[in-house]
């Protein structure tokens, strides 16, 4: 075959080619966008207040949130004494007790130094503002297998030993907004008691973060413990299904603290942090001796748990992936954790009454005590996680409204052909593709989907015209070659598709 027959067949080649790539696993996305929020410079909510609620050791004050609120950073309006043990606690809050849940541990904690607020950072003993990574997202799309509480509560809480003559100072406002639960003061005991006024708030300011993180939600969750595996394994697999496609963004676990052979301990330098992955699990009903390599993973920050062990367990997470991945429904995932032992991570105890979308997402549960060794099942226990993810599955646009007709004669109906078509070109394209169109009835709304049916872009145009899609997604930046699909419906609720190939 001489050169310029070779030339002629190059460009089918390259095409052919892309179409096999296709077809086959796509390239990993970018990372996502870190779990460390933008500084705040807008508040959702926030309260002023100048009266004065004395907390001594063992005592704190407590303000639930608006209902589906996120947290990025919080500040509660309070000023510490010296021996005094100044926590902010995030919890679940249960609308229906007015309390938090008894039952799902503490979502995130920041610790104070006294010392250092009075004499180090000149701030006459105020609380800072505390910034939570990765975030607190409480809202979860449907069918989740045991979905967080609704609610947030920010708990105010001196740690310090109640024989101790320390306080803390919390403020709060008397009559505050009625969009917010009134605040009230629990005891030792855990009793609550209304604080004076009305309807008492207490002076804080939150960052629910940007618009990203509006988006987030909880994809799937076990959010109960009741188990503490003993003596921790060296690696443990949970099967899981999300219900619907996602893009992960991150994993927490129920933690209880860092273990060595010496005891509890808080100085996570001088351990190895533990690895959290996904793995692919569709036709791996079991894990396998040598575990196969993850779509993603990243060590778990052992800095935030520094603590946990000597006040209660609590969410924690890892550092930032370095990869975005997307979790399809009705596809088994495995998490997949190494070199735990260092740590206590909490099970739940399955009961055997759970609700068919628990049973439905939620796969067994398997540990070992090296990495080569053989995988155990615990058949009555299932790893405590949250899953935190960006929807992505396209949304169809809603059916218009019929349209009312004269009655047809009696006998068989033929379905109308439908007239609506598109034409697009350049096709292969190596950027911006022209779309035309003929037949349609109105407006017509137009959307371009990748190969993982997540939406890139979208538009509008008339009954009759073209429209021109850039090449690039919703951020602006150019997508890669490959194969995408345009969708169009108009306004009878005609459809029509057709796809393009990108060649850079």
């Amino acid at each position: 075959m001489n050169a310029r027959h070779l030339s002629r067949l190059f460009p089918a080649v390259v095409v052919t080619a892309l179409l096999c790539l296709a077809a086959g696993e796509p390239d990993p996305l970018p990372a996502p966008p870190p779990q460390l929020q933008p500084p705040c410079t807008d508040f959702a909510s926030a309260v002023d207040g100048d009266s004065a609620a004395a907390l001594p050791g063992g005592t704190g004050i407590e303000q639930a949130l608006p209902l589906g609120m996120s947290v990025a950073a919080c500040s509660l309006g309070a000023v510490v004494s010296l021996g005094s043990g100044p926590q902010i606690v995030l919890r679940d809050w249960d609308p229906t007790t007015l309390a938090p849940d008894p039952n799902a541990i503490a979502l995130r904690r920041a610790f104070f130094d006294p010392s250092l607020l009075i004499y180090g950072r000149g701030t006459g003993g105020k609380l800072p503002r505390t910034t939570f990574v990765p975030p607190v997202v409480n809202v979860s799309v449907p069918d989740v297998a045991e979905p967080p509480g609704p609610q947030v509560a920010m708990q105010l809480l001196n740690a310090a030993d109640p024989r101790w003559s320390t306080t803390i100072t919390g403020y709060f406002t008397p009559e505050g907004p009625a969009e917010l639960p009134a605040a009230v003061k629990f005891g030792t005991d855990g009793a609550r008691a209304p604080l004076p006024g009305p309807h008492p708030v207490l002076a804080h300011a939150v960052c629910a973060g940007d618009s990203d993180l509006a988006t987030l939600r909880i994809a799937q969750a076990v959010s109960r413990t009741d188990v503490k595996p003993f003596p921790m394994p060296r690696e443990f697999a949970q099967r899981f299904r999300v219900p619907q496609q996602v893009e992960l963004r991150w994993i927490e676990l129920a933690m209880a603290g860092i273990i060595s052979s010496g005891g509890t301990y808080n100085d996570p330098g001088v351990h190895q942090s533990p690895i959290l992955a996904i793995v692919d699990g569709e036709s791996m009903p079991t894990p396998l001796p040598d575990m196969p390599p993850p779509l993603v993973q990243a060590p778990i920050d052992l800095n935030t748990l520094s603590s946990s062990s000597f006040f209660g367990p609590v969410w924690g997470s890892h550092l930032d992936f370095d990869r975005t991945v997307t979790l399809e429904p009705d596809h088994d995932y495995w998490i997949y954790v190494r070199e735990a032992a260092t740590s206590t991570f909490l099970n739940r105890r399955i009961r055997g009454d759970e609700p068919p979308a628990f049973t439905a997402a939620i796969g067994p549960y398997f540990c070992r005590a090296d990495s080569m060794g053989d995988w155990n099942r615990t058949a009555d226990q299932v790893l405590a996680f949250r899953i935190v993810a960006h929807p992505t599955a396209p949304q169809t646009p809603p059916a218009p409204p019929p349209i009312a007709r004269p009655a047809r004669p009696p006998g068989p109906r033929v379905p109308p052909a439908s007239s609506f078509a598109l034409n697009a070109a350049p096709n292969p394209a190596p950027g911006a593709v022209r779309v035309d169109w003929s037949g349609a009835v109105g407006p017509v709304r137009f959307e371009v989907i990748d190969a993982r049916g997540r939406r890139l872009a979208d538009g509008l145009g008339g009954a009759a015209g073209s429209w021109t899609w850039a090449g690039t997604d919703r951020d602006g930046r150019a997508v890669a070659s490959g194969v995408y699909f345009l969708r169009a419906r108009d306004s009878a609720g005609q459809l029509s598709s057709q796809r393009v190939m990108i060649v850079r």
